[in-house]
């Protein structure tokens, strides 16, 4: 504990008193701290250090006899706690985090202006093609309120299954996928798809799936998704595949298992219809959700 040595104000005194001495500011003992170079043992330490203390002491009792008063310095409420406290994110007012939320790489990022996601214009989903203007506000995929968008026209009974998907279904399964990549952790494994070098994998997996070949078919091509379940297949078949090539106690294959939790959670969210949906369910989804 530091100290600060102060001169109390006397009470007014007789004329013929002396006048009080004058005042006394210190921080430090008279005697001076030992080297920690010095080559000093234990002992010899314990003993300096404990001649300090009793000068210290001795001044202070010799102040107090003499009207001067030692209070002891109360921190300053305003001084970062350099001891404890961890260097701040951000040094400005800037809300926003500083890396892509889908490859944790820095650079040139969009903000989103209603949470502190950032993002490369080719990582979002859908790729961002044009910059907002200085004036336009800009949110991510994650931010879109989907209760706020036009619902899907009912389908007739028995009309035929429309040639592609409505722009809201494309929009759900952008985000369901944008949702996926932001696992930044437990994504890794299955963005890309695994090398043709690892020929073991190819003779066990006859049918490859990763994170870019789904985002592949969502950005476009002759292999755009055209209905819900043919999505749905690709991101389950991915899943599967990591379970049957991978021993259960794998990093990978825990992996999996948590990105799929959380997969059927976004679609609790954003696809109840299609929550507990299976491919021996055939094209359409269950009539009411079966819960495991």
């Amino acid at each position: 504990m530091e100290y600060k040595i102060t001169l109390a104000r006397p009470a007014a005194t007789p004329p013929a008193t002396p006048p009080a001495p004058a005042a006394v500011t210190s921080t430090n003992p008279k005697t001076p701290s030992p080297s920690l170079n010095g080559g000093l043992g234990g002992a010899e330490l314990d003993k300096v250090c404990a001649a300090s203390v009793q000068d210290l002491m001795a001044t202070i009792a010799k102040l107090d006899s003499n009207g001067v008063q030692v209070l002891a310095e109360t921190p300053d409420p305003c001084a970062p706690d350099t001891s404890t406290s961890k260097p701040a994110t951000h040094t400005n007012a800037d809300p926003n985090e500083d890396w892509c939320a889908v490859c944790m790489d820095g650079g040139e990022l969009m903000c989103c202006d209603r949470c502190p996601k950032v993002f490369h214009q080719y990582c979002h989903l859908p790729t961002i093609d044009q910059l907002p203007g200085e004036s336009e506000t800009w949110q991510c995929l994650l931010c879109v309120n989907f209760a706020e968008l036009p619902p899907d026209p009912p389908r007739p009974a028995g009309a035929p299954a429309p040639p592609a998907l409505t722009p809201r279904q494309l929009k759900i399964i952008e985000r369901l996928t944008l949702e996926l990549y932001c696992q930044y952790e437990p994504s890794l494994p299955f963005r890309e798809p695994v090398s043709l070098d690892n020929t073991d994998y190819y003779s066990k997996i006859s049918s490859p799936m990763c994170l870019d070949m789904i985002r592949g078919r969502l950005q476009g091509g002759a292999a755009r998704y055209s209905a819900l379940p043919q999505y749905l297949r690709d991101v389950r078949l991915l899943f599967r595949n990591a379970y049957l090539y991978n021993p259960p106690d794998s990093q990978i294959y825990k992996d999996a298992k948590r990105l799929e939790e959380f997969f059927d959670a976004q679609l609790v969210k954003l696809l109840p219809e299609y929550a507990y949906w299976q491919d021996s369910d055939g094209d359409s989804p269950p009539k009411r959700a079966r819960y495991e």
